[in-house]
Parts: C-alpha cells; sequence; structure tokens
C-alpha cells in the first residue's frame, strides 16, 4: 500500500518553499526573459513612433500639393517661396517673400523642416526633412508636381538599432 500524504505536511512543504526565496537561477532566467522582450519591443516602439512622425510629414505634403495647384489656378504659376502656401504662411496665407524654407515652430511642422527646393512656373518640389539618428542617413519625404504621391528617398533613416546606439 502507498502511503498518503496527509493534507497538511504538503501544505507545511509549500509554505516552507515560499519563505525560502528564488533561486539565483530562477531569478537569472527571469531576467533574461524580460531583456529577450525589451530587445524586441523598444526598437519596435521606435520604429513606429518615427513611422507615425513621418506620417504627419506625408499628410502636410499632401495638403500643400493641393496648396500649390491651389495657387497655380489662381496665378497662373506655382508659388516661388513656401510662405506663399497657407499652411505655411504666417499671416493667414500672406506671401512670405523669404521664406524659402520653413523651420518655424508650429503644431503642424514639430519633426521636420519644410523646404521648396525647386520652383518655376511648371514645376515644383518640396521635401520635408529630418534627422533623426546620428548614424543615420537623413529621412526625406518629397512631393513634386510630377508625383501624386509623397515619395520617401531613404527607408532605412527611420530605423533604430541598439547596436548603434550603445556602440556608435
Amino acid at each position: 500500500m502507498h502511503e498518503r500524504r496527509s493534507t497538511w505536511s504538503s501544505m507545511e512543504s509549500v509554505q516552507e518553499r515560499a519563505e525560502e526565496g528564488y533561486s539565483l537561477v530562477e531569478l537569472m532566467v527571469v531576467t533574461a526573459i524580460v531583456a529577450i522582450l525589451a530587445a524586441v519591443a523598444v526598437p519596435a516602439y521606435t520604429n513606429y513612433v518615427n513611422r507615425a512622425k513621418q506620417s504627419e510629414a506625408t499628410n502636410l505634403l499632401l495638403t500643400t500639393r493641393i496648396e500649390m495647384e491651389e495657387f497655380y489656378a489662381d496665378n497662373n504659376r506655382y508659388a516661388a517661396t513656401i510662405g506663399c502656401l497657407a499652411s505655411f504662411a504666417d499671416t493667414g496665407g500672406a506671401c512670405l517673400a523669404n521664406c524659402s524654407t520653413c523651420t518655424r515652430t508650429s503644431q503642424r511642422m514639430r519633426y521636420y523642416t519644410f523646404r521648396l527646393e525647386n520652383a518655376s512656373n511648371a514645376y515644383y518640389r518640396i521635401a520635408a526633412t529630418r534627422k533623426i539618428y546620428s548614424y543615420a542617413a537623413t529621412d526625406r519625404v518629397f512631393i513634386s508636381s510630377t508625383t501624386q504621391t509623397p515619395v520617401v528617398a531613404n527607408t532605412a533613416a527611420l530605423k533604430w538599432s541598439v547596436y548603434k546606439w550603445l556602440f556608435p
């Protein structure tokens, strides 16, 4: 016959185990699991945030394209400076003659610098640029009179690397 352990003695062994605490190996395993999860989660979250900021710049470039086409319809030419567009003018759409690079801080332009790179009567190209990491290339998104949607010039500029962050 097998000897049956009493409920009382099994409860005592659980209580004794709880008073002993965790072993070093158990703590190291938990620490390793947390470190692996962090190594995956932090870069993924950082890249997600950078893509969201780039999306804001892309939306503003699309708005700028519409404003450029409206300017062309009114004046039979594209705007010579970015300050002539409603999104970038300080005074409700009044043309700022000396604004070729828009760096002023507003709610819509927090992360990127917008610049009218090329403008003529029949063509324009507006770029949004941002240096995200010192080790990465500059993130550059542009739109022109010949493109329907914004173009991302350097997709690798948004990538965050733990290795490059720790060992520059």
